[in-house]
């Protein structure tokens, strides 16, 4: 079977690759405690709402999210 691509390519896709969902998980690991931080102080504030408008998601499962989306929007520059 004959290739397209050169192996000295997908080697060095593969390392682009990991290199990105390396830089993706340090910067997850640095905005995430941040992310956090306004979750709890955002609830804090919040303290007089009716119990039907809190959150349903705890304020760990919202910093990740936060954080995620934060995160992914450092790719797209």
């Amino acid at each position: 079977m004959i290739t397209a691509t050169r192996p000295d390519q997908t080697a060095s896709r593969t390392r682009d690759r990991q290199s990105e969902r390396q830089n993706m998980r340090r910067l997850y690991l640095l905005i995430y405690p941040l992310c956090l931080f306004a979750a709890v102080a955002s609830r804090l504030a919040g303290h007089a709402e009716d119990a039907s408008q809190r959150p349903t998601q705890s304020v760990f499962a919202e910093a990740r999210s936060a954080a995620y989306a934060a995160a992914g929007y450092a790719f797209h520059a």
